[in-house]
């Protein structure tokens, strides 16, 4: 596939990013250092203290192209196998770090969504920004009734710019695929299909709402656990309204708090809260950056969990729900109540996560398949990790399977004896990646969005306790994952539609037993074998065979010319030149035949 015109500065814009602020190497890697002409990087390499520098200029540079190069960049921050660690680090920036709106923008988007000025909808509104999205504006307010809520609006026009962003990065993950190793190697067309999807899943507001609320149902049984609750009459698809949490990000978090407050039980419960999402739910938010995430103190005034709403209300009769939302509210609370048998101690800290514009989900078989691959990880069976791998992937015509297997067992044994503060899961799920790649393996884009959760995970477990180990946390979460399985496999549903397809089996039986005898005693049957190599094989014999047969007509031309030029010179030295043309001719035309294909 060939790159539209139109795209051709931007093409050079984009592979510039990776060849002018000190990613040369990167860029070579990956077989796209020559997309562009080559330009002088404007931070030259010398000693270790320029590269800090290189990396603000890059993470400047993605701001400076727009929202949809901020994403790509925030994909680049969760790709440790990819860029160095200053540049991931700067990266992780991008999550908070862009221009700010001006407040009058704000106030006429929210205006004209819900209907109504500002001063009728909101108690207090203010005007300054808690934060500035690279989609949207947050603001702080209070509800009429008094409720502390938090208020994100979308920044006008950025549907056009992404719409037009999105439409590049297609073609270029094309054009990547067709012509660069990178292509080769990684499904850059799924990974730009995922991100298209997450860009207009977080363009439409009440996608991230029912998120939310999904997460929250499906959360319930965490009570340590916070998201806050949407306000559904003060959403729209351009408006997002939520309880505002009060505390403080993960990497602040005093070193005095430390001291008087365990927060390994909370790393814990965060990690089994992932792995539920990923292996028995297959929903699970694929951004759970520390940006995302807040540390409720002890005494903080905060809203309530589902499973504190369940444990605290005491209201004989419930207002029964109406709204979707508020339906899946009610069942997030009896979700409380069935898993949930004792709130945790007030002075005990919480964590609450917010943002849910970016998720993933997985099908039944993709879930079925990465819990093997995690149980294999987490028991030290590398051969068996690296068989789910295979049965996962897509094998290309250079794939070894004995040398691959080799590999991902060596690198899980690696891992397996590192200490418990050494083991990063999402850091090796991307070497299992790059092993996969390598061999010629390629892989769904799901899982990289998978090692991106898992990465994150790690990021955010390690901050609240520098021993957790999520790898020790998979093994003791299998018998859940075990009984969750057996559940839904021996669920009504489930039994239901196994007693349906037998009984259409034998219905069918009959019919189709009279229609083979049928057939037999009229001798119709007949065997059809189909391979799709067939004709490449019946292809190579027809090459061969004319090959042989010119060669035998040539060798006869000669045995006559030889023979002939005794008696008759100007007749054998005539058939010596025929000959001769003839062989030069079928050598060119085998050599010309022969380097096409190879190309």
């Amino acid at each position: 596939m060939l790159l539209s015109p139109r795209y051709l500065p931007r093409l050079a814009a984009t592979v510039g990013l990776f060849t002018r602020y000190g990613l040369k190497d990167f860029a070579k890697r990956q077989g796209i250092e020559g997309l562009a002409a080559e330009e002088a990087d404007e931070h030259p390499s010398g000693n270790g203290d320029g590269v800090v520098e290189r990396a603000r200029g890059f993470r400047k540079r993605l701001v400076d192209l727009g929202p949809a190069y901020i994403k790509l960049g925030q994909v680049l921050s969760t790709r440790p196998d990819l860029l160095p660690e200053p540049y991931i680090r700067e990266l992780e920036h991008l999550q908070d770090d862009v221009s700010p709106l001006p407040f009058s923008v704000v106030e006429e988007v929210i205006e004209n969504e819900l209907g109504a000025r500002i001063s009728k909808l909101f108690g207090e509104f203010n005007p300054e920004p808690l934060g500035s999205a690279s989609l949207g504006r947050v603001h702080e307010a209070t509800l009429r009734d008094g409720r502390a809520v938090v208020v994100k609006a979308q920044r006008p026009g950025i549907r056009e710019t992404l719409a037009d962003d999105i439409e590049f990065f297609r073609e270029f993950a094309h054009f990547l695929a067709d012509h660069t190793r990178a292509g080769q190697r990684i499904d850059l067309v799924g990974i730009i299909q995922q991100l298209e999807t997450a860009l207009l899943d977080e363009l439409d507001y009440r996608v991230e709402a029912r998120n939310a609320a999904a997460f929250r149902r499906e959360l319930a049984g965490f009570p340590r656990l916070l998201i806050p609750r949407v306000i559904e009459a003060y959403t729209s698809e351009k408006v997002l309204t939520t309880e505002r949490v009060r505390g403080i990000k993960i990497d602040d978090i005093p070193k005095v708090s430390r001291v008087e407050h365990d927060f390994s039980a909370l790393a814990e419960e965060f990690a089994k809260a992932y792995l539920k999402q990923i292996t028995i739910d297959g929903h699970f938010h694929a951004d759970p950056h520390p940006g995302n995430l807040f540390i409720i103190m002890p005494g903080s005034e905060n809203p309530w969990t589902p499973a504190e709403v369940a444990g605290r209300d005491r209201r004989a009769v419930l207002r029964p729900a109406v709204t979707p939302l508020s339906k899946i509210e009610e069942e997030a609370r009896e979700e409380a109540r069935d898993e949930v048998t004792a709130l945790p101690s007030p002075d005990e800290p919480k964590l609450a996560m917010v943002d849910f514009g970016m998720t993933a989900r997985l099908s039944t078989t993709m879930r079925d398949q990465i819990v093997r691959l995690l149980l294999d990880i987490a028991e030290n069976r590398g051969e068996d990790a690296a068989e789910t791998l295979i049965e996962i992937g897509q094998l290309s015509e250079r794939f070894d399977r004995q040398e691959f297997v080799a590999a991902v067992a060596t690198l899980v044994g690696r891992n397996y004896d590192l200490s418990i503060g050494e083991i990063e899961a999402g850091t090796l799920l991307y070497e299992m990646l790059n092993i996969s790649f390598a061999h010629g393996l390629k892989l769904p884009a799901e899982l990289t969005l998978l090692a991106k959760a898992l990465f994150n995970l790690d990021a955010v477990t390690r901050s609240l306790d520098p021993t957790f180990s999520p790898i020790a946390t998979i093994r003791e979460f299998s018998a859940r994952i075990a009984n969750e399985r057996a559940k839904r496999e021996l669920s009504l549903n489930k039994m239901f539609q196994v007693a349906t397809q037998t009984s259409d089996l034998i219905s069918a039986l009959p019919h189709r037993l009279d229609i083979l005898t049928q057939r037999l005693a009229a001798n119709e049957f007949s065997l059809k074998l189909e391979s799709p190599q067939v004709h490449v094989l019946v292809r190579g014999m027809q090459k061969i065979a004319n090959r042989v047969f010119s060669g035998l007509v040539l060798g006869g031309v000669v045995v006559a010319s030889a023979m002939l030029l005794p008696h008759r010179r100007t007749l054998g030295t005539t058939g010596f030149i025929i000959a001769a043309l003839i062989g030069l001719y079928m050598v060119v035309a085998i050599l010309v035949q022969d380097r096409s294909e190879k190309r």
